[in-house]
């Protein structure tokens, strides 16, 4: 099974807790699942702001 998890930088709002989707990820990967691909780049014209996608994958049993 596969999953896509789309993750995206918080920088805009520094100090303020945002979720960018990383809490997703890693509650997937404390679960067993594992990092099949990533692919990441900028959000317009910023070079502080970006996005990315996880795909995760889980053997089925």
């Amino acid at each position: 099974m596969e999953k896509i998890v789309w993750v995206k930088s918080n920088m805009r709002t520094i100090g303020a807790k945002e979720d960018d989707g990383l809490a997703t990820v890693n509650k997937y990967l404390e679960e067993g699942w594992k990092v099949k691909h990533i692919s990441a780049c900028a959000m317009g014209d910023s070079v502080v702001l970006g996005q990315a996608y996880v795909v995760i994958e889980k053997e089925d049993n």
